[in-house]
């Protein structure tokens, strides 16, 4: 009996150099902190280790709280053991690092500092180092002007990183935000569905639309997708940094392609215009496109009607600008697919009756309002062309498609590059 409790009191694990232990506290002093480690003699945390510990936790310490400490060294004086709380709130933040690489979960972090190589960021008590080559696209402007590292642009933002490499004995933490980004791609892709009414902001204007960030992966608002009304230029409706909400029309996952729409959450013109026209009317209209297949012409508000090359009264397409002021018949209006067939009745300004510099910038516009939809372009332009060549106008939905035709005759797609 009496060796059993002999060897109960020794019952204990001796404590290793650089070890990291649970322990209990004991007392709180005015210069320092005891604690159990369990071992024959008791932990002993000095103030100067007391002071690298955050404010809000070192006030917080009670006694019976259980704490991390590292192992300083195995020999002290009579008073205990030397053992660091920081240390051992360190090693926490080195086993928080270590389940981030292995899970691929993001975290933010904020930039502290930054130098040749990379930026600096804060993780809980230790620095971690994102490279140059890690950080994505940088600030194109600075506010100390050209000499100024575009980096320093970064200090005291918080950046979304992914953990790539952990390396505690060479104190080695390593993040990104290219990898981050990716996974917030993939995320948001998975979550997106066609008809999904999201917000975004605007990162980018081009000649065919505005690129919107939907929080992680740019989509593409074409310029046909803008207003109801026709666009001449994205930067007339949007501008850089403007919040917008879009319905999302297109998702192609393995492209990472998304087609968004702003017109679709205004008010549809189609009603007001088409609800005093009727069958055999004739009404003044702009023509806004020239195709191989006829002319497009916006009637009022943006509604715009087709007339076929068959319909032209025999005018040459080809020698009316976009841009022109027509009279125009309506033949047919199709409700459900918002189409009207037009014909061509009369041409207001002939273009050898403009100046240079009007013809040229009707040509330019005409270029600008070129569409490039997601999806069944190409093949819908190709239907359009094939009612062409037969001479027959066929039924309104046979020739053409308001909301889905190629203008120019060429496809474009989501292919574009998404940074002008």
């Amino acid at each position: 009996m009496m060796a059993e409790m002999m060897l109960g009191e020794y019952d204990y694990t001796r404590p290793r150099r650089g070890e990291i232990r649970e322990a209990v506290i004991l007392s709180i002093g005015e210069n320092d902190v005891v604690v159990d480690l369990g071992a024959k003699r008791d932990g002993i945390i000095s103030p100067r280790d007391l002071q690298q510990v955050d404010v809000e936790l070192r006030e917080g310490l009670e006694v019976g709280d259980r704490i991390p400490v590292a192992i300083l060294r195995t020999w002290g004086d009579e008073d205990g053991i030397p053992v660091s709380l920081s240390r051992g709130l360190q090693q926490q933040d080195w086993l928080r690092a270590e389940t981030l690489l292995e899970s691929g979960e993001v975290v933010e972090a904020e930039v502290m500092e930054f130098n040749r190589g990379g930026v600096i960021v804060s993780f809980g008590r230790l620095n971690g180092f994102v490279p140059n080559s890690h950080l994505g696209a940088l600030p194109s402007g600075s506010r100390q002007g050209r000499d100024q590292d575009p980096k320093a642009e970064l200090v005291g933002r918080t950046l979304t990183l992914a953990v790539i490499e952990v390396n505690q004995p060479r104190r080695r933490l390593v993040l990104s935000k290219r990898a981050a980004d990716r996974r917030r791609r993939h995320e948001v892709l998975e979550e997106l569905q066609e008809g999904q009414v999201r917000k975004g902001v605007v990162r980018n204007l081009v000649d065919f639309g505005a690129f919107v960030d939907l929080g992680g992966i740019d989509g593409l608002i074409h310029i046909s997708e803008l207003d109801w009304q026709h666009v001449d230029r994205p930067g007339d409706v949007l501008s850089v940094g403007e919040e917008v909400e879009v319905e999302v029309l297109s998702v192609d996952r393995e492209r990472e392609r998304i087609g968004l729409s702003r017109k679709r959450l205004l008010p549809d013109p189609w009603s007001t215009v088409t609800g005093t026209l009727a069958e055999g009317q004739v009404v003044d209209g702009t023509v806004t496109s020239v195709v191989s297949f006829g002319l497009f012409v916006d009637i009022g508000s943006g509604v715009e009607g087709l007339v076929h090359t068959s319909e032209m009264a025999g005018h040459d397409p080809q020698s009316i600008q976009a841009g022109a002021q027509v009279a125009v018949q309506v033949l047919q209006i199709d409700h459900s697919q918002h189409q009207i067939a037009l014909r061509l009745e009369d041409v207001f300004a002939e273009p050898d009756e403009w100046s240079n510099g009007e013809a040229a910038q009707a040509a330019e516009d005409a270029d600008e309002g070129a569409d490039a939809e997601v999806g069944e372009d190409a093949e819908e332009g190709a239907d359009a062309e094939e009612g062409e060549e037969t001479g027959d106008s066929g039924d309104i939905g046979d020739v053409w498609d308001l909301e889905a035709t190629d203008r120019t005759g060429d496809d474009e797609d989501l292919n574009e590059p998404e940074q002008a």
